[in-house]
């Protein structure tokens, strides 16, 4: 009778109830972020969690962007001295706008893809394959295949990758690329030093360093 009363009774705490309750809010809190940060196994899903991610991550780094007032302050700009002065200048403001010049980098390069619509239809129907057939190759990896299957047919990733290769290399030599590229970088990393270099540093701005 004894031990059938023991077999049917529920199972009995701890007297310290709060620790039993926060292991047990613990693991379900550990468990819910574990499945809400895995992506899900639907396509349509797993492009909603990325776009979601991406946006998060861009959130937090406008939050970390410096006041624009500041940034383009007349009264703080100046022509170095010297070349002391234009590679601390250089220093100083990388670190301290690092973000701010991010966002004028990517304006700027928008701005030239743009200008040449064919060149960025190319850039990214590349950058789109290269996406599709590395998330077709981690799905491989998990049966151990050594291809997918678009539209009923095999295709192998060498052969994948020599297709995406040699697409890349034919546009931008037929959307004359070379050019492209040579105005992007002006007009992103040009502006950038520009700036840096003509902006008198704050005194609390701290130079970079690498330690």
């Amino acid at each position: 009778m004894n031990s059938l009363a023991m077999a049917t009774a529920p199972p009995r705490k701890s007297d310290m109830a709060f620790v039993d309750g926060t292991a047990d809010t613990t693991e379900v809190g550990i468990t819910e972020a574990a499945a809400a940060a895995s992506p899900p196994f639907t396509f349509a899903g797993k492009v909603q969690h990325y776009c979601a991610y991406a946006v998060d991550g861009t959130r937090r780094r406008l939050a970390m962007v410096s006041p624009w007032k500041e940034f383009f302050d007349r009264q703080s700009f100046s022509f170095p001295s010297g070349l002391s002065d234009f590679l601390s200048r250089l220093n100083r403001n990388i670190n301290h706008y690092y973000h701010n010049y991010i966002i004028m980098a990517l304006l700027c390069s928008s701005y030239v893809l743009l200008l040449n619509p064919t060149f960025a239809l190319c850039f990214l129907i590349t950058v789109m394959m290269c996406w599709f057939v590395n998330a077709k190759r981690v799905e491989a990896t998990e049966t151990n295949s050594h291809y997918f299957t678009v539209a009923s047919h095999k295709i192998t990733f060498p052969r994948a990758y020599l297709c995406i290769t040699l697409f890349a290399g034919l546009s931008f030599f037929l959307t004359n690329g070379s050019s492209v590229v040579f105005w992007l970088a002006l007009s992103s990393v040009g502006v950038v030093v520009a700036h840096a270099a003509m902006r008198k540093p704050s005194v609390e701005e701290q130079p970079f360093s690498f330690v």
